[in-house]
């Protein structure tokens, strides 16, 4: 990853991963002789690393041991929460324990629960969702089970679809694991589509085809597309759920857990309205980061493209009503907080777990900002009919954008929107503030600034406002903004920069004139 072995020492970069096996270290040394690298450059690089050593031997423990199984537990509790219910349609779940359950998918008995490259770990132990199923539908579910595809191959197999379809029929609900192989994800290289194996999206397509009740659970690191979706009733996502995901998911199929996962993302309902289609993976081995500050849901909100699954998004076995806002301040400074109140009752029959997401919206702004932007959540849990209250505090970042100019955070005096709900595109409750400035800054003009932005600042439009006065004087051309039939002339002028008014003026309004007006102005 590393280009430049000594450009990246003077940077800052003291560590190369992967080793180059002293190929780049000779050329730190090589720089030091010939006086391109200061040597206390590479001695602070040096004694950084060292500390980082020294500080790991002085605290090591000899003999240091750990309970495998409270940490494999632990892992278990984090896939619970982490895994997203996407659908459930006629409350297809939870699965009642009980009748004939066809269990599809080479997923479901040789997992997809972690990374490709140097994101593979060693677990201690590790769950097979099929094995975990089995366990907890006890001797009342009749199981059955297909491999539906080949883990180690795109191809499809239709001798394994068939075998998927027979059992299918002869269950009341099939349970399909699909997802990405570790082939499609991994570091190194990006993925040129979104589409699963054909072999997965065939699998659930005729499946579902066969039997009306069909559940999916996708094993995938990020968003894919899903031909299939209307075709299937319920829908999990479970990520890479590391080694306790095969439990955790059993329990949620069954209702012995609730989920209360969201998307910490957006997923679009096909490669060409993701924010990066038009610069990814760019030319000549360049790729350009054009998004700015539109990525996510920034992105989807601000084009009203309608995504498959919006950021924040997930459901529970249960339902949650958010019953009331308020602020303890309707206009602040912005060197002051205002503090949001939320209330939020489960209204349904099972204990469960929401995360309340907060957003704020600048009203109006002169800058180009999100329609929308996260400014902070809380996981709460609650039993059914139990109602709780959630403080937010927000400062003066939650209103501010980055001004280049200033270097520094800044807000614009006016109204925002407290937006909050289950999801970016669930809003249930609002409330508006107003937050001044405290900050003034002065406008920057110079000859090429449109005449609009000249009088939407207040001394702009003044001095602004004298120069035409003098020139409808002086000129028959401005005279005629003022009378009938003037209205194009006058939207013109608003996009015109400055300089124009030279020429348009046929020598009424001079360089010099300009000038002067732009030191007025300073």
């Amino acid at each position: 990853a590393v280009d430049d072995r000594v450009s990246a020492l003077m940077a800052g970069l003291e560590l190369e991963m992967p080793s180059s096996y002293g190929i780049n270290d000779r050329k730190i040394v090589e720089a030091v002789r010939s006086g391109k690298l200061p040597e206390e450059v590479l001695d602070r690089a040096v004694e950084r690393l060292l500390k980082i050593i020294f500080k790991a031997i002085d605290n090591k423990k000899e003999g240091a041991t750990y309970d495998r199984l409270a940490h494999h537990l632990l892992a278990r509790d984090v896939a619970k929460e982490c895994i997203v219910l996407l659908k459930n349609e006629d409350n297809i779940l939870p699965l009642k324990r009980q009748g004939t359950i066809a269990i599809i998918g080479a997923f479901a008995k040789k997992p997809r629960f972690e990374g490709g490259g140097s994101s593979h770990v060693n677990p201690t132990m590790i769950d097979i969702p099929y094995d975990e199923i089995e366990k907890l539908a006890g001797d009342t579910v009749r199981l059955l089970y297909a491999q539906g595809y080949n883990p180690e191959s795109e191809e499809i197999d239709e001798n394994l679809i068939n075998e998927a379809k027979d059992i299918a029929r002869q269950a009341d609900v099939a349970v399909i694991f699909a997802g990405l192989p570790e082939t499609y994800e991994s570091e190194g290289y990006d993925r040129p589509h979104m589409r699963m194996p054909e072999s997965h999206n065939r699998l659930i397509s005729e499946v579902s085809d066969v039997q009306k009740n069909t559940v999916v659970v996708l094993s995938n690191g990020a968003p894919v597309e899903m031909p299939w979706i209307d075709k299937v009733k319920g829908l999990f996502e479970s990520y890479l759920a590391g080694q306790g995901g095969g439990y955790a998911i059993a329990e949620l199929l069954f209702g012995l857990a609730n989920p209360c996962g969201k998307l910490a993302e957006t997923f679009p309902q096909k490669l060409s309205h993701n924010p990066s289609y038009l610069n990814f993976p760019g030319e000549d081995d360049r790729v350009e980061y054009r998004e700015g500050i539109f990525v996510g849901y920034r992105y989807y909100d601000k084009k009203g493209i309608d995504p498959l699954f919006p950021f924040g998004y997930g459901l529970s076995y249960t339902t949650f009503e958010y019953a009331g806002i308020s602020v303890d301040k309707k206009e602040i400074d912005d060197t002051e907080t205002v503090t949001v109140k939320v209330r939020v009752k489960n209204t349904g029959n099972m204990p469960g777990k929401e995360i309340v997401q907060l957003y704020v919206r600048d009203v109006e702004s002169s800058v180009i900002r999100p329609e929308k932007e996260l400014k902070g959540f809380e996981k709460i849990e609650l039993q059914p009919g139990e109602e709780k209250e959630l403080t937010f505090t927000l400062d003066k970042r939650a209103f501010a954008y980055y001004n280049v100019d200033i270097k520094d955070w800044y807000v614009e005096t006016g109204e925002f929107e407290i937006l909050v709900g289950s999801s970016s595109r669930d809003i249930r409750l609002r409330e508006t503030i107003k937050v001044n400035s405290t900050r003034k800054i002065k406008k920057r003009f110079d000859r090429n600034t449109p005449i609009g932005d000249l009088l939407e600042d207040p001394m702009g439009a003044m001095v602004f406002k004298q120069l035409m006065e003098q020139l409808m004087q002086s000129s028959p051309l401005f005279a005629g903004i003022g009378g009938e039939g003037s209205q194009m002339m006058r939207a013109m002028f608003r996009y015109m920069p400055l300089r124009s008014l030279i020429n348009f003026s046929r020598g009424a309004f001079t360089e010099e004139m300009l000038n002067d007006l732009l030191e007025r102005l300073k």
